[in-house]
């Protein structure tokens, strides 16, 4: 007896494209709740995301599901799926018997941080400021002015407002480099500084001119001028780690690795 053919799906006597039409029946009759949780567990992460950078949620705090799920209106599955998200930023930390807790903040981590933030800012800022355009100038002009619109001599960088429009202002320096991977890698390494940031904001106990070095920042971008602004860069990321060494609580302490 003669065996049937070969054909194209590789699957004797098998109509071709019968399988995949079986496998996209199979797709569509899945739960839709799926995608729905997917969509809420990016948003639960968000919002995380957000009040432990901004200091809401501090370091070593406990993630407890019940509180959360009060205060994010969230299902466990949901929760659980966010946690687990931020573990792999380096956000939150799970450990055995010990559930969910808020990464921790030490002198040796932020000096880890603050040295490899100064290399990549600098490098992603040269390529920008060289290849930006006429909406990255526009754009920098734009954030800086809603910056400077927030900052309070007398509170400093306190309002609620500041984390947002000081990291779009930042970005927007950058938004001109061509390398994804570089934006990337420097946008991660924002965020982890800006948990040490909220902290100083906190404990900060002398006024600090902001205002005027970000809009230094600007100037120096807009002249096109990236010896100028790579050092005003580096000033600007060391003196906001002189400021949270010096003013938070047991962190200039620490033991260095």
């Amino acid at each position: 007896m003669r065996s049937s053919p070969k054909t194209a799906d590789g699957i004797r006597g098998q109509r071709p494209g019968r399988l995949t039409h079986e496998l996209a029946q199979l797709v569509s009759s899945a739960p839709t709740r799926t995608r729905a949780d997917a969509v809420d567990s990016r948003d639960v992460a968000q919002r995380l995301r957000e009040d432990i950078l901004s200091g809401a949620l501090l370091p070593d705090q406990r993630l407890k599901f019940d509180e959360l799920r009060d205060s994010y209106k969230a299902s466990i599955a949901s929760l659980r799926e966010a946690l687990l998200c931020l573990v792999s930023e380096g956000l939150v930390r799970s450990e055995q018997n010990r559930g969910f807790t808020v990464a921790p903040v030490s002198f040796a981590d932020f000096v880890d941080i603050t040295e490899l933030r100064v290399q990549f800012e600098a490098q992603a800022m040269a390529d920008s400021i060289k290849c930006g355009d006429d909406h990255w100038e526009a754009e920098i002009v734009t954030s800086l002015h809603l910056l400077l619109r927030i900052v309070d001599d007398s509170r400093g960088t306190l309002s609620p407002e500041w984390p947002s429009r000081h990291r779009r202002f930042h970005q927007a320096l950058v938004a001109g480099c061509r390398s994804p991977w570089l934006l990337h890698f420097r946008s991660v390494l924002f965020d982890q500084a800006e948990r040490y940031r909220s902290l100083g904001r906190l404990f900060r106990k002398t006024p600090r001119n902001v205002g005027a070095e970000h809009k230094a920042l600007a100037d120096a971008a807009l002249a096109r001028d990236v010896p100028k602004a790579i050092e005003l860069s580096e000033k600007h990321i060391r003196s906001t780690v002189a400021n949270v060494i010096a003013n938070v609580p047991g962190l200039k302490n620490t033991k260095q690795r």
